[in-house]
């Protein structure tokens, strides 16, 4: 990456220098130079995409890709099995792998989801973590679940647990020890879904067992519930 920096400078004064001789002689044929330089500038910007790791490329073999799982498993399994033993709390932090110096601030500039934000980590599926996002209510509709109409004073039907996937692939470390800040786990992710780390939205209900291991039972998955959400009233997961 560090050469296509030096492409983009050097790009950047050839185009600055056309720019003062086109000033200077504005009869001249400097329009296909312009045009190149167009071109340059779209050829960067497309390797910059391209050559950017992705979900899917992250790794360079799938034994690779296994061996990341399967450390990550453990360690995580490790942890949650602690926690449900000892009664321990379950809060983990996780932070955003491009944004990873914007923590501990409070405040991000940017729009969109924090670089970083405490969950519960409760549970793991097969290609990953499930963490749990928000505890509230929602009530039974024709097509399944809707938020509720918390305003009016709207009973519920279930009390929901909003829990979000994420892959292991999308994990790039974690630090189980925590720092000065937050003694909880940190969990560094790549935001590799639309800006966010969860390949996977749902609501469930927890149920308690003898073992001590509970069962999240699946309700509904998380847009088919927006789906279902009234347009002409403010509806709320609370």
């Amino acid at each position: 990456m560090s050469k296509l920096i030096y492409v983009e400078i050097v790009g950047f004064i050839c185009a600055a220098s056309l720019g003062v001789v086109w000033y200077f002689d504005p009869k001249g044929n400097w329009e296909p130079l312009v045009v190149l330089c167009g071109f340059v500038g779209v050829a960067v910007e497309i390797w910059r995409r391209v050559s950017k790791p992705t979900i899917r490329n992250r790794f360079k073999s799938n034994g690779e890709r296994i061996q990341h799982r399967e450390l990550l498993r453990k360690q995580f399994e490790e942890e949650i099995y602690k926690c449900r033993a000892e009664n321990l709390r379950q809060d983990v932090i996780v932070r955003h792998v491009d944004r990873v110096d914007n923590y501990p601030n409070t405040v991000d500039e940017e729009k969109g989801i924090s670089p970083w934000f405490r969950v519960a980590l409760l549970d793991t599926y097969e290609r990953g973590i499930v963490l749990c996002l928000r505890i509230g209510s929602l009530v039974e509709c024709e097509n399944g679940y809707r938020f509720l109409d918390w305003v009016n004073e709207e009973k519920a039907d279930v009390r929901a647990w909003l829990m979000g996937d994420v892959p292991y692939d999308s994990i790039e470390a974690v630090n189980m020890d925590g720092d000065k800040y937050y003694y909880f786990p940190h969990i560094f992710c790549h935001f590799d879904f639309s800006g966010e780390p969860y390949e996977r939205l749902w609501f469930c209900e927890k149920i308690d067992q003898p073992n001590g291991h509970p069962y999240f039972k699946h309700i509904a998955d998380y847009k088919d519930v927006v789906a279902n959400n009234p347009s002409d009233r403010t509806l709320t997961f609370a």
